[in-house]
């Protein structure tokens, strides 16, 4: 894989990739842009053109753009080489040998995927001769032939075995099929079809691999009304959602997305001009599908349907959206449409969800309104049941401001002062002084490692772009030098060769770090004083050590005193 890594790391620009994720502005000879990978204010995320590589400082992720992709797009690095090497219009085929082919097939999450697309062939060509299926989709569901075939929609015939004899002769087993949640077995032991006279809706991940499917009933008699996929390899419920791979291009224009409750509420957004839906794959919203949308936008919005399943889901949905710091809005529609897709088969339904959108609550507010129409607030017990809920919602907030402006809403909404409903909230809460403690991050926060910063100024000269004056620059550079030889062992000593490929990496996450840190500081002398502080205690430390070691001979130790003389 060492040739077509370098052909993608030669040939694509870091700038260009991750600017259509972040957006980033000029720094000095670098770049810089809020992380995508973890919440920020203030700009940590550096990108270097020239040596091709990001940094962050608050989460501590770099590397280059092949790293960044798997991290952007939750891939692993095959599937990235493939996404950079389409992007960049470069032929991998040259590149794939008998070997790597061969291993691909092993593979078992390849062999998953492979399954899964012949597999969508397959429903998409029986679709085709089903006019029942084609009926249904038309004449019941109101699709036309741009919508069935934007999302891919198919059917899976009236068999238990055709499916299976379909990817037999394609050279898979039963277990093959058992293993990828396409066939189960009955009792008997003998294997037969999942899916069965339904109609299917792929399900993609984000780089348009189809990895699972729902498959709906047509006869109302039958039962479930979805099947879905289990879980296998290739599939995570928690890390996907239907509709992501058609709609992330879509985020950015309208910039904002819309959780729905499934795979048809998504068509029907599409269908009545907000093509920005996204739903879960027969799960509940998971903290991994928020980190997902995020990597989008933190511009949410809940529409699930008219009733009292949907209120539940509401209330799930903005509390694991309040964990993660995200605040979205409600849509509520009229109450003659039970969902979105209600909504698309009548002739003014753009115009209505237009109006609905543009009407949109905060989640918190639409919450207590739907609660209140629904609870007896003239009943002490229920009343307090309502508060319990909000009060429920505020404490999952892991951000003080937060937890306080909504206490505050509650206050507004229920018509009391703070510091009632505050001692209300307070009384709830099992841990009286909960509110005022954000809950701890689980992340661990990225720690610079001071020697390696300081020793990476001196890594092929690093310093001399930003220290000019050679009377400023030389004791220093020798002090270093003399350290590094002196102590190999020492941050100084362990990169004076460059080291390995590991280190390398380190040395330049940490001279973008000092782009960061100077690029912008016009004047030299306050360039040279940041220097000093930043990697002064390193030095003290070093210069100990060796003076501590009867080994350095005293010649070397005066020197060592008069080139820290000079430089203090």
């Amino acid at each position: 894989m060492s040739q077509v890594t370098d052909e993608i790391l030669n040939n694509i620009d870091i700038v260009d990739v991750i600017s259509k994720y972040v957006p980033l502005k000029r720094s000095g000879s670098n770049f810089s842009g809020n992380c995508p990978f973890h919440n920020e204010k203030t700009p940590s995320f550096m990108v270097s053109p020239s040596k091709q590589i990001f940094k962050c400082f608050g989460c501590g992720k770099g590397w280059n753009v092949i790293t960044f992709v798997q991290e952007i797009e939750r891939i692993d690095f095959r599937d990235a080489i493939k996404e950079l090497a389409k992007q960049g219009n470069i032929d991998i085929s040259k590149y794939q040998s008998d070997k790597f082919t061969n291993q691909a097939y092993t593979d078992e999450k390849e062999k998953i995927k492979r399954l899964h697309k012949l597999t969508q062939q397959y429903f998409v060509a029986e679709l085709q001769k089903s006019a029942t299926a084609i009926s249904y989709l038309k004449e019941n569901r109101k699709l036309d032939n741009e919508t069935i075939e934007t999302f891919g929609i198919g059917y899976a015939p009236d068999s238990h075995y055709a499916l299976l004899q379909y990817l037999k002769a394609k050279g898979f087993n039963d277990q093959d099929l058992i293993e990828a949640s396409l066939a189960k077995k009955w009792q008997t032991g003998e294997t037969y079809s999942f899916f069965k006279h339904r109609i299917t809706f792929p399900i993609y991940d984000l780089m348009n691999n189809v990895v699972g499917f729902s498959a709906r009933i047509i006869n109302p008699q039958d039962k479930p009304k979805y099947l879905n996929s289990a879980e296998h390899k290739a599939f995570e419920k928690s890390k996907l959602l239907y509709g992501l791979n058609i709609v992330k291009s879509n985020i950015k224009l309208y910039n904002h997305i819309i959780i729905v409750e499934g795979q048809m509420d998504v068509i029907a957004l599409h269908r009545l001009d907000m093509p920005t839906g996204v739903a879960t794959c027969g799960t509940a919203l998971t903290n991994e599908h928020l980190k997902l949308i995020k990597r989008y936008t933190e511009n949410v919005y809940l529409l699930f349907d008219n009733d009292h399943a949907g209120q539940e889901a509401t209330i799930r949905a903005l509390n694991i959206a309040y964990q993660n710091n995200i605040f979205p809005k409600k849509i509520r529609l009229p109450q003659d449409y039970k969902d979105t897709d209600d909504l698309s088969n009548v002739s003014d339904g753009k115009e209505i969800l237009a109006s609905c959108f543009k009407e949109a609550q905060d989640g918190f507010v639409a919450t207590f309104h739907e609660l209140r129409d629904t609870n007896d607030m003239a009943s002490p017990i229920e009343k307090q049941k309502v508060l319990n809920t909000l009060f429920g919602l505020i404490q999952v907030m892991n951000n003080v401001s937060m937890q306080q402006h909504y206490i505050q809403v509650m206050s507004d909404l229920i018509g009391s002062q703070f510091e009632v409903t505050y001692e209300q909230y307070r009384k709830f809460s099992k841990d009286q002084w909960r509110f005022l403690i954000p809950k701890r991050k689980a992340e661990t926060t990225y720690q610079i490692d001071r020697s390696l910063l300081s020793a990476s100024l001196f890594y092929e000269n690093f310093i001399d772009q930003f220290i000019e004056d050679q009377e400023l620059r030389s004791p220093l550079k020798e002090l270093v030098e003399k350290i590094a030889t002196l102590l190999p062992e020492s941050s100084f000593g362990e990169i004076k060769h460059g080291g390995d490929d590991a280190s390398k990496e380190e040395i330049e996450s940490m001279q973008l770090r000092w782009d960061k840190e100077l690029s912008e500081c016009k004047d030299e002398k306050k360039r040279y004083l940041t220097i000093k502080q930043t990697i002064g205690n390193i030095i003290h430390t070093d210069i100990q050590k060796l003076f501590k070691d009867r080994a350095i001979s005293d010649s070397d130790k005066k020197q060592i005193l008069t080139l820290k003389k000079a430089i203090e």
